[in-house]
């Protein structure tokens, strides 16, 4: 039978969960009656960063030894999602001024494959001030932000570097990420270090 540790501690059910969809609505209900929420889970000691992926809710807990699952104070765990967003961005700044120069050098697959990478971090990014601003309610436009004008900002200089792209017009590839993309990163992750330091 498989052993469930809440916040290390060991929990029983009756009847016993079949599937871990069943499981975490019982440990969802069980959290919110307590004013916390879910914020990690481990299949035999293996992180599973995606345990509300639909993929997972009608895993069979049989042949699982041991699951474990942590809770946090909301406002503790959204902090935390926060600190873990806000370096990556920095980098992803830095990277980005560097890539003009990249691009500068017409070293033309590393400035590619360098774009795909920021603007996947930037679809990341996208989501995550959804998130915020919708569903977990939080007042981003108090942190300095206007979400609406920002993000359609963010957008429309995302597209200007794939028409400058699509013309093969490298310098202004490189002019939009150095003047305009890196300077935009920049000013999300101060946004969203206000927004950590208000949930202390």
């Amino acid at each position: 039978m498989t052993q469930i540790f809440l916040n290390q501690i060991l929990r029983t059910f009756d009847p016993p969960p079949a599937t871990w969809g069943e499981l975490l609505e019982k440990l969802d209900a069980n959290a919110a009656g307590e004013g916390r929420l879910l914020s990690a889970a481990r299949f035999d000691g293996v992180d599973e960063p995606a345990f509300r992926d639909p993929s997972l809710i009608g895993r069979r807990l049989t042949g699982i030894g041991r699951i474990d699952v942590d809770t946090a104070v909301p406002t503790e765990f959204l902090r935390a999602c926060l600190l873990d967003t806000i370096e990556p961005l920095r980098q992803a700044a830095e990277r980005t001024e560097r890539l003009a120069a990249v691009y500068r050098g017409r070293d033309l697959a590393a400035g590619h494959e360098g774009l795909s990478e920021i603007a996947a971090e930037l679809q990341l990014l996208t989501r995550l001030v959804d998130m915020l601003a919708g569903p977990v309610g939080l007042n981003l436009d108090a942190a300095g932000a206007d979400i609406r004008t920002d993000l359609a900002a963010l957008g429309a200089t995302l597209d200007a570097i794939v028409s400058a792209q699509t013309a093969e017009d490298w310098p202004t590839v490189a002019d939009i990420l150095e003047y305009e993309l890196e300077p935009a990163i920049r000013r999300w992750a101060e946004i969203l270090t206000r927004v950590a330091n208000d949930l202390q």
